[in-house]
C-alpha cells in the first residue's frame, strides 16, 4: 500500500508546488521541477529516492529525447571519464575498497499521465551517451526516446526511482566517518537550447549547467543528524522508527545539495542587509573550529552586503554556510543558497581564510546561481568574475590581507608584508599565459594549471584591466547591470561583449578578443631613457657666423617605449624630469615602439609605463620603468628585508624543533 501511495503523494505534492512557488512569487520561469522524498541509510550509505520531475519545453523547439545527467556514476570504476582525467593530473584513488565507490542508479523512468501525455515506461528506452570523448566506460549521462514530440511551450512530467551509493570522498562529494555532504547526487536533466541537448558528461575539471526550477525535497534520516540544504527549512518531522524528516523547499534554483553529520554545531542569524531586506543565515560549523564562528558569520554577512552594494540585492530568505568535515574535499564549493567555506587548523587574523573562502563561495550565487552560467563551456564567465567578485568584497570589508605561507599545513603570517589586490592572479597567470586560450570547454586546457589560471586569474585581471581602462564608476554600473540583466538567462560571451559595449560607447571587442579569445602576451616595456646637453650653436647660419655660448644648459630627452608582447592596448606613460616636471602621454600601443623627445632645462629622471597599473595582465612589471641614473640603496633594502624574513622562519622551525 506504501510504495502506491507514496508516489501518489509526490505527484499530489508537485501539482500544488507551483502554486506554492507563485505564492512566494517566482524570480523566473520554472522549467525544471523536482519533487523528491529521500532517504539516507547510514548503515551502508546509500540513498534511496523517489523523484518526480516537471520539465518544460521553453523553446521553440520539438524534442523527441530527454537527456540527464548521472554525475556519481563518475565514481564507479577508474575508467570514468572523470577519474581518467583525474588520474593523468595526478589524483589517486588506489586505496578504494569495495565500498569506497558510488553510482547513481536508474530503477524506474515512467511517464506520469498528464493532459499531454499518456502513462509510458521508459525504461527500455534508455541509453547511456558520451558525447564528448566517446568513452563507453562512462555512464555519466543518458538519454531516454519518448513516445511523443514535447512541443514548444508543453510539459512532461516523469518519475524516476533511484538509489545513490554515497562514495568516499573525491571530489566535492562524499562519505567520511559520519559527515555526509550530498551534492550532483540525483538524475539531473540537461539543457535544452538551439534545438540540441546542452548534456556533457562529468569532467574533473568542470562544473555544471542547468535550468532554474523549484525544489520541493523531503529527507529522513537518523535524528541524531542536524541537517541543512538548499533554500528553506519548512518543517521538521519526527517519525516513530527514530528518524526524522525535513523538509526542504526552494524556488528559482537549478540545483540542490545538502549535508548531514550529528556533529554539526548550529548557528542562526536574521540579517538586515538593507533596510527592509532580510536573510536568515545558517552556520554549520564543525566543533574544533568553534572558535570561528564570528569570523564565519561576519564573512557571511559582508558578503551578502557587498555583492547586494556591487551586483544587485540577494534575493533569496537563506543562506547557509557549511564548515567542512577535515579530509572531506568538500570545501570550497557552492550551490544555491548553500556553499562550503573552509579553514586552516590554526589560523589568526590578517590570513584570508575563512573569509576569503567563504565570500568567494558566496559569490558563486551570482555568477553561478543567478545569472546561471555555463561552467562546462565559458568557465571563466562563473570562475573569473566570481574571484573578481571576491576579491572586491574582500578588500573592500577587511582591508588588504597579510602575506602567508603554510610550512608542512601550519601557516605563517609576515605581518609587515600587505598583498596588494592588483597581484591577486598575477602569479599564476605569468606562469601558464600562453598555454590556451581563455575561452575552451572546461576540459580541454593542457592542463589542471592552465585552467585554473585562465578560467580563474586571467579573467579576474581581464575584468580588473577593464575597470581600470573605463573608470570605476562606469565599470561599476555596467558590472551591476550585467549581473541583474541576465539574472536566471544563461548568459553567452557574446552577451557580456554587449553590456560592455553599452556602457563604454564603443564596440569592445577589440579589447576583449585578445584576452578571451587570445592567448598573447601583455608586455609593455621603457626601451630606453637618455638625456643629453644640446649643442651650443657654432658656425654659418644664414650667411651669420655665430660662436656663443647659451646662459644656460638645455637638454635633449628621449624616451623609447615599447611593446614586447602581441596584446595591443592604449597605454599611458609618464615622463618626470629632475626639476619636478612631469608630462603624461598616452600611447596607442599599436606599433612596436613609440619615441617622445623633450629639449629641457633639466635631465629626464624617470619614466614610467602604465603608472597607474590599469594594464594588470601586464606580464612582466620590472620593465615598466626606468631611472636615468640606479638607485644603489634598493638592493640593500631587499636583502635587509629578505634577511628579516629569513630570520623570522628560522625562529619558527627553532620553536619547533625544541
Amino acid at each position: 500500500m506504501l510504495k502506491i501511495f507514496l508516489p501518489f503523494c509526490l505527484i499530489f505534492s508537485l501539482s500544488f508546488s507551483p502554486f506554492q512557488a507563485a505564492a512566494q512569487t517566482t524570480f523566473c520561469k520554472q522549467t525544471a521541477n523536482y519533487t523528491m522524498n529521500v532517504r539516507l541509510h547510514t548503515e551502508n550509505n546509500m540513498i534511496t529516492v523517489t523523484e518526480i520531475l516537471s520539465w518544460t519545453n521553453d523553446t521553440e523547439f520539438s524534442t523527441r529525447e530527454l537527456w540527464f545527467h548521472l554525475y556519481w556514476n563518475a565514481f564507479q570504476n577508474n575508467m570514468s571519464t572523470y577519474l581518467t582525467e583525474a588520474a593523468r593530473r595526478g589524483r589517486s584513488i588506489s586505496g578504494f575498497k569495495k565500498d569506497d565507490w558510488g553510482h547513481c542508479r536508474v530503477e524506474s523512468i515512467k511517464i506520469v499521465k498528464n493532459p499531454y501525455f499518456d502513462d509510458y515506461d521508459l525504461m527500455p528506452f534508455m541509453e547511456f551517451q558520451s558525447p564528448d570523448d566517446e568513452n563507453l566506460f562512462d555512464q555519466t549521462v543518458f538519454s531516454v526516446a519518448l513516445p511523443q514530440a514535447v512541443e514548444p511551450g508543453r510539459t512532461i512530467l516523469l518519475q524516476i526511482e533511484f538509489e545513490s551509493k554515497v562514495p568516499r570522498p573525491i571530489s566535492r562529494t562524499g562519505v567520511i566517518n559520519d559527515y555526509y555532504f550530498i551534492a550532483q547526487w540525483f538524475p539531473k536533466i540537461g539543457v535544452f537550447e538551439d534545438g540540441r541537448w546542452n548534456c556533457h558528461q562529468y569532467h574533473s575539471s568542470s562544473e555544471y549547467f542547468a535550468d532554474y526550477g523549484t525544489y520541493d525535497v523531503r529527507i529522513t534520516l537518523p535524528s541524531s543528524f542536524v541537517v541543512g540544504a538548499t533554500g528553506e527549512h519548512q518543517e521538521k518531522i519526527e517519525n516513530r522508527d527514530g528518524s526524522t524528516t525535513h523538509h526542504f523547499f526552494q524556488h528559482s534554483v537549478h540545483d540542490f545539495a545538502w549535508t548531514a553529520s550529528p556533529r554539526f554545531l548550529e548557528y542562526t542569524e536574521n540579517y538586515e542587509f538593507v533596510p527592509g531586506k532580510r536573510t536568515e543565515i545558517t552556520l554549520l560549523l564543525q566543533p574544533q573550529h568553534e572558535r570561528l564562528k564570528d569570523r564565519y558569520m561576519n564573512a557571511v554577512k559582508n558578503a551578502i552586503k557587498y555583492c547586494s552594494l556591487f551586483y544587485g540585492d540577494y534575493p533569496y530568505t537563506t543562506a547557509t554556510c557549511v564548515d567542512p568535515a577535515y579530509n572531506s574535499r568538500s570545501g570550497g564549493m557552492e550551490y544555491p543558497t548553500f556553499f562550503t567555506g573552509g579553514a586552516y587548523f590554526l589560523t589568526r587574523k590578517g590570513i584570508s581564510r575563512p573569509e576569503g573562502v567563504t565570500i568567494h563561495e558566496f559569490g558563486h550565487g551570482y555568477f553561478y546561481g543567478l545569472i546561471g552560467s555555463n561552467e562546462f563551456e565559458n568557465a571563466w564567465m562563473d570562475e573569473g568574475f566570481t574571484s573578481f567578485l571576491d576579491t572586491e568584497v574582500y578588500y573592500k570589508a577587511y582591508g588588504d590581507p597579510l602575506y602567508n605561507r603554510s610550512y608542512f599545513g601550519i601557516p605563517v603570517t609576515f605581518k609587515d608584508v600587505n598583498i596588494p589586490i592588483e597581484s591577486d592572479g598575477v602569479s599564476r597567470h605569468r606562469q601558464t599565459y600562453n598555454m590556451d586560450d581563455m575561452q575552451r570547454f572546461a576540459w580541454e586546457f593542457l592542463e589542471g594549471g592552465s585552467y585554473g589560471a585562465n578560467s580563474y586569474s586571467k579573467a579576474e585581471l581581464m575584468l580588473r584591466t577593464l575597470k581600470r581602462f573605463m573608470g570605476q564608476d562606469l565599470f561599476s554600473r555596467m558590472i551591476k547591470t550585467y549581473s541583474q540583466r541576465f539574472w536566471f538567462k544563461h548568459p553567452r560571451p557574446e552577451d557580456f561583449y554587449a553590456v560592455v559595449s553599452e556602457f563604454a560607447g564603443q564596440d569592445m571587442s577589440w579589447f576583449l578578443d585578445q584576452f578571451v579569445y587570445g592567448s598573447d602576451k601583455l608586455d609593455y616595456a621603457i626601451g630606453n631613457i637618455s638625456s643629453r646637453k644640446v649643442r651650443q650653436p657654432k658656425g654659418w647660419f644664414d650667411g651669420e657666423y655665430i660662436n656663443r655660448k647659451m646662459k644656460e644648459n638645455r637638454y635633449q630627452t628621449e624616451i623609447i617605449v615599447r611593446r614586447l608582447g602581441e596584446v595591443k592596448l592604449p597605454v599611458d606613460v609618464l615622463i618626470v624630469f629632475e626639476d619636478g616636471e612631469e608630462f603624461r602621454e598616452t600611447w596607442d600601443g599599436q606599433y612596436r615602439w613609440k619615441k617622445y623627445t623633450f629639449q629641457k632645462p633639466a635631465r629626464i629622471k624617470k619614466a614610467v609605463v602604465d603608472p597607474e597599473f590599469k594594464l594588470v595582465l601586464d606580464i612582466n612589471r620590472t620593465n615598466n620603468s626606468m631611472m636615468r641614473k640606479s638607485n644603489k640603496l634598493a638592493p640593500l633594502k631587499w636583502v635587509s628585508n629578505w634577511m628579516v624574513w629569513l630570520q623570522h622562519a628560522l625562529e619558527f622551525f627553532t620553536v619547533l624543533g625544541s
